[in-house]
């Protein structure tokens, strides 16, 4: 969960939104909350899509088919609109972490509560399959491990079995290693392949990696068409769960109705998950409740008041206090003649009294002559660190340090930030390559800006996980598969062309052959015939 920056909106539709829950390819995610102060996950999908006609039909129809499969398995949608200029679809906000995260911050999952798991998990699919969608990303981050059981979320690559196919053709949609054979290949998809989806996130819950898992993603991919999986460590209860959900054959699969009699009944339980699971989801409550806190200091919204005060750099709302009476003067009373008042006595005539005040005045003239000159040298310092110092740069230093960096970094992050606002990222005298450094081309399918959004995601996604932002550009390039997957790329590595072309000369093929394939083949993963 991070903290909005000062360019994002503070309202999307009648949602104030607070914190970024999550990001991906085709959107973000945010916490906010509705008129009566309910929490939602908001679903905004990226400006390099709006414009998009097939996303934006992809993504209606991921709001029509959430609406039907909303239940006690998923997060039920609370309000949507599909058509407005900035696409956005509510859901119930769901307590608890991911599986993803639970693993990495808890370790795998005991045997008990992977049974659980894959009760609560096959029950999903049964709901959502029901209602003619496949999920087609069922994956660990897509898991919420919330208090009452396991959810799945995240229709946005969802399509209706029944519907025409709204992707581009030859399109991978999914996560690497927990994609089904035929859907790494590109070929048509049953509800069978949630189910293979489904065992391997079994296998990643028992032992904090998937089972076909390999150095990079086409090697990844490569094992899931070819390879057995490694279902080391996997206990023999599950194991034989899993056997049956990853049979390469989508025939020899069983239905989601299959697994649940096949896992049994399940003991209730009012603490579902390990306690260091339970203990990240109190970590979450309280980071949201400190984050609800600090909203409520620093940027409070009522509704009663006509007036904006307008801060440049932080966005507040202020009411008008409501009118006070003006004070009444009490009564004077009418002043007795002048004959009337009494008189105070002369003092008593002293010859040095003179010399006296004339001393004292010339004291106090003095002094207040020094006081002058020394509130002028004082005004023209602090001018002068006005001056040194603007109200933006005073801003940006103060939330940098917010972050926890040191005011040594955030001062030496001021000059280099070209946007002179912060947004969570320290700068450096490092250059960092722009946009305007590399040469886009356009095709029938993918413009110029298309090509940049991606590549804005592909390298801030890659930069959270520890890289510069140099290696992620680099990357990008390298990287045929323009989705980041925590794998970085590198000119000394082969790329996805050289490991199909490769592998095609092996077959007998000429080179010429097999370069002119690669570019006709939409998997582009080479399976033995050429295109």
């Amino acid at each position: 969960m991070q903290r909005l920056s000062p360019n994002d909106p503070d309202r999307i539709g009648p949602y104030r939104v607070f914190a970024e829950l999550g990001r991906g390819a085709m959107g973000r995610v945010l916490l906010g909350a509705g008129h009566d102060g309910r929490l939602v996950a908001v679903k905004v999908i990226r400006e390099w899509l709006r414009e998009d006609e097939e996303f934006l039909a992809r993504f209606r129809e991921e709001v029509r088919k959430s609406r039907q499969v909303s239940g006690l398995y998923t997060a039920a949608v609370v309000q949507a609109k599909p058509d407005d200029p900035v696409p956005w679809l509510a859901s119930e906000f769901l307590r608890g972490p991911t599986l993803d995260e639970a693993v990495k911050g808890a370790g795998p999952l005991p045997e008990a509560a992977v049974i659980r798991l894959a009760a609560g998990l096959a029950s999903a699919l049964e709901a959502i399959h029901a209602a003619g969608v496949i999920h087609r990303d069922l994956k660990p981050g897509n898991v919420i491990l919330e208090g009452s059981g396991p959810r799945v979320i995240d229709f946005g690559i969802a399509r209706a079995a029944e519907g025409s196919d709204l992707t581009r053709t030859g399109a991978l949609i999914g996560t690497p290693g927990f994609m089904s054979p035929e859907q790494t290949q590109s070929e048509p998809l049953t509800a069978a392949s949630d189910v293979f989806s489904l065992g391997s996130v079994l296998v990643m819950a028992c032992t904090g990696t998937g089972p076909f898992t390999g150095a990079s993603t086409l090697a990844t991919m490569n094992n899931v068409v070819r390879a057995d999986p490694n279902l080391d460590g996997v206990p023999v209860r599950v194991r034989a769960l899993v056997e049956r959900c990853l049979a390469a054959d989508p025939g020899d699969r069983p239905t989601p109705a299959e697994l649940l009699q096949l896992i049994g009944p399940v003991t209730p339980s009012s603490r579902p998950w390990p306690d260091a699971v339970t203990a990240l989801a109190e970590e979450q409550e309280s980071a949201i409740a400190r984050l609800l806190d600090d909203t409520g200091e620093g940027a409070t919204r009522i509704d009663n008041g006509p007036t904006l005060v307008t801060d440049p750099n932080r966005r507040t709302w202020v009411v008008d206090e409501p009118p006070q009476p003006e004070p009444v003067a009490p009564p004077v009373p009418p002043r007795p003649p002048i004959d009337d008042r009494p008189k105070p006595p002369k003092p008593p005539t002293d010859p040095s009294t003179p010399a006296r005040v004339g001393v004292g005045a010339a004291v106090v003239l003095v002094v207040a002559v020094i006081s002058t000159v020394a509130w002028a040298a004082d005004r023209a310092n602090n001018d002068d660190d006005d001056e040194g110092q603007s109200p933006e740069h005073a801003t940006y230093v103060e939330e940098c340090r917010d972050y926890g960096y040191s005011e040594a970094e955030c001062e030496e992050s001021w000059p280099n930030d070209p946007s002179l606002t912060w947004t969570g990222q320290l700068y450096t005298d490092e250059p960092t390559p722009t946009y305007e450094t590399y040469e886009t081309y356009e095709t029938e399918e993918t413009t110029s800006s298309d090509v940049s959004g991606q590549r804005d995601v592909y390298v801030q996604e890659c930069q959270y996980d520890g890289y510069s932002a140099a290696e992620c550009d680099a990357s990008w390039f390298a990287d045929s598969s323009y989705t980041w997957t925590g794998v970085l790329y590198g000119d000394d590595e082969p790329t996805d062309k050289d490991v199909y072309v490769q592998e095609c000369v092996n077959d007998g093929y000429a080179q010429s052959d097999c370069e002119s394939s690669w570019y006709a083949d939409p998997s582009y993963t080479w399976t033995g015939e050429l295109f």
